[in-house]
């Protein structure tokens, strides 16, 4: 019996055995990247679904007269402010720009109210993006006040409290998921290549996603830091050296998608939150590698400049967090220990003192 599948897409099976869908609309039909529904399948397809909307029922643009909110937005994402900003900050910024724009863009910016930013905050259903879209109409704000002279009063941002609670989504990964990650993440090649670049260079998802081969001299990577703008150099470790002898080069980047294609930013942290939720674990994120990265250094004996040199900290205060956890681990067993040898173990397993009683 055929299988349904999501509108204009279709399957086919080739000569290995292997799905192939593509998506189908107006007489064209442009691969999918990924297995069916997996977070890079529907980014594809939901860019290529929006493209088709959009041609089958046109619309007028939109024009936003001086001073409104969607003005301002169209002078933001062309100014240097926004050019300046690190490239994984530009991608997450323009995910709340175009709802803020349809939602509000006609207003004047200054009849921004606080009730307004809170409505704006509603519509999203990540507590994360509706905070982040209070932080973007924030940045608005001041760069319409210090950049374009507009005669601006308080920001209406200041007094909205975070609905995000920090989790331990950052948290170093256990041993037994990254073990268990290499063997069973899909697709294998790309993420166990993705697994080693994060593990064994440290540096961030949006670095690892953006590595090519030309950044690559045999013996280490090149690596210019998007959230830094610090140049390093990374020597690989003989795991990473024997894993990039054996990756096919299927484009100028390191990681490349089913398609052959780069992986962006959010499409990589995806594919790897969507792999470690299959391997039954809960909370692991890609950011959590580079911690695994700084403790192993720890561990190994690592100065707190060597391991800046690594992961390209500027300061000293994340490098002696990694020190701190590796000297606990070795304190606390040079602990257990004492105790196995003193013949001890619990209060209740020691000669009480008598007291006549």
């Amino acid at each position: 019996m055929a299988r349904k599948f999501i509108a204009y897409v279709n399957a086919w099976t080739d000569h290995t055995d292997t799905a192939r869908f593509y998506f189908r609309a107006g007489g064209k039909r442009t691969p999918l990247p990924g297995a069916y529904m997996s977070s890079e399948f529907m980014e594809a397809y939901n860019r290529l679904l929006d493209a088709h909307k959009a041609k089958k029922s046109p619309q007028a643009p939109v024009v936003h007269g001086p001073n409104t909110l969607g003005w301002v937005i169209e002078k933001w994402v062309v100014s240097s402010a926004f050019k300046h900003l690190a490239g994984g900050s530009q991608e997450r910024y323009r995910r709340v720009l175009d709802p803020i724009k349809e939602t509000l863009g006609r207003g004047l910016i200054c009849d921004l109210k606080e009730r307004h930013v809170r409505t704006m905050r509603a519509k999203f259903k990540s507590t994360s993006t509706a905070d982040l879209s209070v932080i973007v109409l924030s940045n608005l704000w001041t760069f319409a006040k210090e950049t374009l002279a507009l005669d601006l009063g308080p920001n209406p941002t200041t007094d909205i409290q975070r609905l995000h609670q920090k989790s331990h989504e950052h948290e170093p990964w256990p041993e037994k998921l990254i073990a268990a990650f290499e063997a069973e993440a899909t697709p294998r090649a790309n993420m166990r290549m993705a697994l080693l670049l994060l593990l064994y260079t440290g540096q961030r998802i949006g670095d690892v996603a953006d590595m090519k081969w030309s950044q690559f001299d045999g013996e280490g990577i090149n690596v210019r830091q998007e959230k830094t703008d610090a140049l390093l150099w990374i020597p690989c470790h003989t795991r990473l050296l024997a894993a990039l002898a054996a990756h096919p080069r299927k484009s100028a980047h390191i990681l490349t998608t089913f398609m052959g294609r780069r992986y962006n930013t959010g499409a990589l942290s995806n594919a790897i939150r969507d792999n470690v939720k299959a391997l039954g674990y809960q909370g692991f994120s890609a950011h959590g590698l580079r911690k695994n990265a700084g403790i192993a250094l720890a561990e190994a004996g690592a100065t707190d400049k060597q391991i800046m040199s690594v992961l390209g900290h500027a300061t000293f205060t994340q490098a002696h967090a990694y020190m701190r956890r590796a000297q606990q681990k070795v304190l606390a067993k040079e602990a257990m220990k004492k105790l196995e040898a003193a013949g001890k173990v619990t209060n209740s397993g020691t000669k009480r003192a008598s007291n006549g009683g």
